[in-house]
């Protein structure tokens, strides 16, 4: 149950390799900046290899992706209305020069794919060269645009739920059936971090699943309407797009463009709901629960073991998935070694409370949530793996994002209406951020 990445020779995608050289350089100058037209060469030969709809789709959305990339290295300030265009037109301009039937093969392919104002140019140029063009064209480029979703599943591990994967199944008219999963990381909010092609239906991952279940991992497939899977697969990626340096794989970009295609394609669509806010008083009661717990023994509603599990609740509510009782290995991780370091301006006091308040904490949260005794245990044993890291970066003020320097800055009595005053503390503690 692999990645089908279909990629045509060891170098790659030639939109990549082109990237490439133009990041790594080469051995001429010319290699360093192959410029719209030269990348539009190897292109359109290689549209011309391409054998059925879905190997179709795949290459141009991994030419998107090499587009993504590009756009997302521009300064924020340069991303407006038209960016795909300014990014990607002057190639898709170039692909139309060499004209023929690669050149229309691949316009074709790319608006098959892109639905925005690139894949609107691309069409009309392929349009233009249908024109021009006499050659016989393929016949497997009359299926694209015309998959049929055909379902849906949800795949998870219904222990920690740390992350699940949302499949759409489709069919293209020659009968070939794929399914394209989505994994969306519920530790980073819901935002997609990987993209699966699979050459297989959805009952054929339900067997893969099956056959391949372990009693220490319970991995399931549910069935599910496919509007709400795209709506779910959308939300995800919105997400990851509007997310600056996103923590996601390698090859994620090579098949985000087809994920959403095949979302929009998707009838019955349903766009996903936001998870609901927890308020301040659902807290507060969650937290007055704990506390007249067996767990909280000997812990002060106004000590540091209170406090601690008060980020803890917040942490889980505000920057993972608004399940403060979820709890595992990797969101211990999250919480002790980057959201502490980075948010909490602490003392040692603090940080030595923490890691019994937090233990405290998981026991209560797994017993209410009916985790496994040994789910509680190894969520368990992550907290004094962390905790001396916790501690390093938190030392670190290069560590600190704006909102731990603003916490430092009024626990130092500078008043933030005063612009001078403040300039003054950011610089001395950017200074000592280089000593350190």
């Amino acid at each position: 149950m692999g990645k089908n990445r279909r990629s045509r020779r060891p170098g790659g995608h030639p939109a990549k390799v082109a990237q490439r050289r133009e990041r790594d350089g080469g051995n001429d100058a010319r290699a360093a900046a192959p410029g719209p037209y030269r990348m539009a060469r190897p292109i359109v030969r290689e549209a011309l290899e391409l054998t059925d709809a879905l190997d179709a789709e795949v290459w141009a959305s991994c030419l998107l992706g090499v587009f993504r990339s590009q756009r997302d290295a521009l300064p924020a300030n340069k991303i407006g209305p038209g960016i795909d265009l300014v990014v990607a037109g002057p190639l898709i301009e170039a692909i139309r020069r060499i004209g023929g039937t690669g050149a229309r093969i691949a316009l074709s392919v790319i608006a098959s794919v892109d639905e925005g104002e690139l894949g609107l140019r691309a069409n009309a140029l392929a349009e233009e060269l249908s024109v021009d063009t006499n050659e016989p064209f393929p016949d497997w480029v009359a299926e694209l645009g015309q998959a049929e979703i055909t379902g849906a599943a949800v795949m998870r591990e219904d222990v920690f739920d740390d992350a699940c994967t949302m499949f759409l199944e489709a069919r293209h008219p020659n009968g070939g059936v794929h399914a394209l999963g989505v994994v969306i990381d519920n530790n980073l909010g819901g935002m997609a971090t990987d993209v699966l092609l699979l050459a297989e239906s959805l009952e054929r991952v339900e067997q893969i699943v099956r056959d391949r279940a372990r009693p220490d991992r319970e991995v399931t497939l549910e069935r599910m309407a496919p509007g709400i899977a795209a709506g779910r697969i959308h939300a995800a990626v919105e997400l990851t797009d509007m997310t600056w340096n996103p923590a996601v794989s390698e090859d994620y970009l090579d098949l985000r463009a087809l994920a959403v295609r095949r979302g929009d394609e998707t009838p019955g669509y349903v766009p996903a709901t936001e998870s609901p806010e927890i308020s301040r008083a659902e807290r507060d009661a969650l937290m007055e629960e704990f506390l007249d717990s067996p767990d909280a023994e000997g812990f002060a509603a106004d000590g540091e073991e209170a406090y601690a599990v008060s980020l803890a609740i917040d942490f889980c509510a505000d920057y993972v998935d608004g399940r403060p009782l979820r709890w595992s290995p990797e969101v211990v991780e999250l919480f002790m070694a980057d959201w502490i370091p980075r948010k909490v301006l602490g003392d040692a006091e603090l940080f030595a409370a923490l890691p019994a308040a937090l233990d405290a904490w998981v026991r209560f949260a797994g017993r209410k949530s009916a985790l496994p005794p040994t789910a509680i245990a190894l969520t368990r044993d992550a907290i004094p793996r962390w905790h001396a890291t916790m501690i390093r970066r938190s030392d670190d003020p290069a560590a600190g994002g704006p909102t731990k320097l603003l916490t430092a800055a009024r626990q130092a009595g500078i008043d933030l209406e005063d612009k001078q005053a403040l300039d003054t503390f950011v610089a001395g503690w950017n200074a000592r951020s280089e000593v350190g």
